[in-house]
């Protein structure tokens, strides 16, 4: 008696899932084997002696597909310990990078504390001149024009410190106008 190619199919414990690829398989390796059916009744069946044949060659492949998937499955498990092992690596860069931007964070909110309590330093020191300013102009009539020039430059300036507050880089330049017009004024005040 013979086999069908299903009943090769089921002798080799496949799965009712993958009976349609597995019978395929067992036609194709039919073929490459160069073996001969014969019809009984609507059903192509196999010679025993075939049949074993025909299922030791397909075990072999599945073997070595088996043993492949595994092989690739390993190099897979390696790549993902890898992985996870950079991805590690990277939060700590990350963590490192976030701290350090922290810390440059305080660093210039500290800087930016000291660059505005020096411009309100300034700002008082301004006003003060203004005040020593107008009681020059009641006191030397002859220096008027000299002291009102002065003074407008004086705002001018101020103006500009308080329009330049926003702008970190330009801040210094700006300061040091204002202690040139200071001293400027003490001169003044001095003549």
């Amino acid at each position: 008696m013979g086999k069908t190619v299903r009943e090769i199919a089921e002798l080799m414990g496949i799965p009712s899932d993958d009976l349609v690829k597995e019978k395929q398989r067992i036609r194709d390796e039919i073929k490459r084997q160069n073996i001969e059916t014969k019809k009984s009744g609507n059903k192509f069946v196999i010679a025993d002696s075939d049949v074993e044949k025909i299922t030791s060659a397909l075990k072999e492949k599945l073997d070595k597909e088996d043993s492949k998937k595994k092989e690739d499955n390993e190099e897979l498990l390696q790549m993902i310990e890898q992985l996870k092992a950079e991805n590690s690596k990277l939060k700590s860069e990350n963590k490192e990078k976030d701290e350090e931007l922290v810390r440059i964070n305080l660093k210039k909110d500290e800087e930016i504390r000291r660059l505005n309590s020096k411009i309100e330093k300034y700002a008082d020191d301004f006003k003060e001149f203004n005040d020593k300013q107008l009681q020059l102009n009641n006191q030397q009539q002859q220096l008027q024009a000299r002291i009102l020039g002065q003074t407008k430059q004086l705002k001018d300036t101020q103006q500009r410190l308080l329009t330049s507050a926003e702008k970190s880089s330009e801040l210094q330049n700006k300061v040091d106008k204002i202690e040139k017009c200071i001293t400027l004024a003490k001169d003044y005040e001095e003549i």
